[in-house]
């Protein structure tokens, strides 16, 4: 094994400060620009680069250590989340009965305490305690989904309107939106016209089957995200037999700002369900790699960013020929969830996923660089920056990060909050998926000590 396939001691305890201290910069202001929330994000840029570039450390005091301090930083940041959950509203759209937040409260205690009994030796429940926690957090998500029947958010809107127009045999990507707002801030020149939003749906295909299905089976789209949110925690929770992985898991599953991004409708618990499951593939079951990476790449149409990162999951001595093989197979998985909707209107399709995309304005409460610079100097950074900044972090990546799973993972995470933490938008539900993709790598992780073990 060369010293680029290894893992690496300090990999896990830098992503736990990265995952946490990134939950935690969404808490504040609900994901848009915040002073606290800057530092934050700072400090989970510096871990999660870090995570990637230092060499493995010398001292076998400081290996030998590494698991111990995972649990210890996952641990300390479990209480703070629990405290999160527990004093502030878990949505912004609430319409509470004479109860209030007394049974969403309950559940927040009886996870806290499984969460925290997870944290010892010999964890109560055992196996068990990882779905009994799914189970607690799908009840939870539930009770948010009732008592936020119709959040006011376009992204709401535009699922209500494409499930309307597919239950017409309509073209959802060929229509008009209404825009909810009354006014333009939101949307760039020229977008509204006579109070419609001249786009169809803007997301990919596969995010809009996966939606339906929730509608369809549920009456509200957002049971799919839910059950994504539960599946993603269950995959990481089986990545690897060692206990930071589960605790990982119930560090993503109870993120702070979790029910919100539930309650909002964002599609982006899919790309933490399809990177969960590409970082459990690759750890468990290779051979669908392929096919849960095209899915990955069909789901959100920035994913393809991340597809130079893929060599890293080959450790072999020609590893671009394997990469490109599952590339290709990967493509054409994407294709196949894809073309049914393109060939129908290919134009509009463009239009709502690119063009719409890249008309949308700068961002002044984004919680990014871009933002802060523009409210400190009033000068507003080229938009451009951040696909500028994505080429360095994939080059550092491609460089530094080990040929494993978990440097797969960590280097997508430190890639992605690179791109973010410099684009003219970005809010909750871009993090979201980061701290997915973090608690990802930290499931996917083998201390090296384990590693050199099986090696032997």
């Amino acid at each position: 094994m060369t010293p680029g396939t290894q893992e690496r001691s300090h990999l896990a305890p830098l992503l736990s400060v990265a995952a946490v201290t990134l939950g935690y910069a969404v808490q504040f202001g609900n994901g848009a620009r915040h002073p606290d929330s800057m530092v934050l994000l700072t400090v989970a840029l510096v871990a999660s680069l870090l995570a990637v570039v230092l060499p493995e450390p010398r001292h076998a005091r400081l290996v030998q250590l590494a698991e111990r301090a995972t649990i210890l930083l996952l641990g300390i940041g479990l209480i703070g989340q629990f405290i999160f959950l527990a004093t502030s509203s878990p949505a912004v759209h609430l319409r509470l009965g004479r109860g209030g937040f007394t049974s969403f409260l309950t559940g927040i205690a009886v996870a806290a305490v499984l969460a925290g009994a997870g944290l010892s030796g010999k964890p109560w429940l055992g196996r068990l305690r990882l779905p009994v926690l799914v189970g607690v957090h799908m009840a939870l998500g539930s009770w948010i989904i009732h008592y936020s029947p119709h959040p006011f958010i376009d992204v709401y809107t535009f699922h209500v309107e494409a499930f309307k127009a597919l239950s017409q045999g309509i073209n959802p990507f060929a229509i008009t939106m209404p825009n909810i707002y009354g006014h333009e801030q939101f949307y760039g020149p020229g977008l509204v016209v006579n109070g419609r939003l001249q786009v169809g749906f803007p997301y990919p295909p596969f995010s809009l089957m996966l939606s339906w299905v929730g509608h369809l089976l549920g009456g509200d789209y957002r049971y799919t995200n839910l059950a994504a949110m539960a599946l993603a925690a269950l995959l990481m929770g089986t990545c690897r037999p060692g206990q930071w992985a589960q605790v990982a898991a119930v560090v993503f599953l109870f993120t702070p700002r979790t029910f919100f991004v539930l309650e909002q409708g964002w599609t982006d618990a899919y790309v933490a369900l399809l990177v969960a499951a590409t970082v459990w593939s690759a750890c468990r079951a290779p051979r669908l790699l392929p096919v849960v990476l095209g899915l990955l790449f069909a789901v959100k149409h920035y994913m393809v960013i991340a597809a130079p990162l893929v060599v890293l999951l080959y450790p072999g001595p020609q590893p671009w020929r394997e990469t490109l093989r599952t590339l290709l197979k990967a493509a054409g998985v994407a294709a196949v969830v894809t073309l049914p909707f393109a060939v129908l209107d290919p134009v509009a399709l463009y239009n709502d996923l690119l063009g719409f995309q890249m008309r949308q304005p700068f961002r002044m409460d984004a919680l990014s660089y871009l933002a802060w610079w523009a409210a400190r100097t009033g000068q507003q950074p080229p938009s451009w920056l951040g696909f500028a900044m994505v080429l360095p972090a994939l080059g550092l990546s491609l460089w530094r990060a080990p040929r494993t799973p978990a440097g797969f993972a960590a280097a997508m995470a430190m890639t992605f909050t690179v791109f973010f933490a410099f684009s003219k938008q970005a809010f909750c539900n871009y993090y979201y998926f980061i701290i997915a993709t973090l608690c990802s790598a930290i499931a996917a992780w083998t201390p090296p000590r384990q590693e050199q073990r099986a090696a032997q």
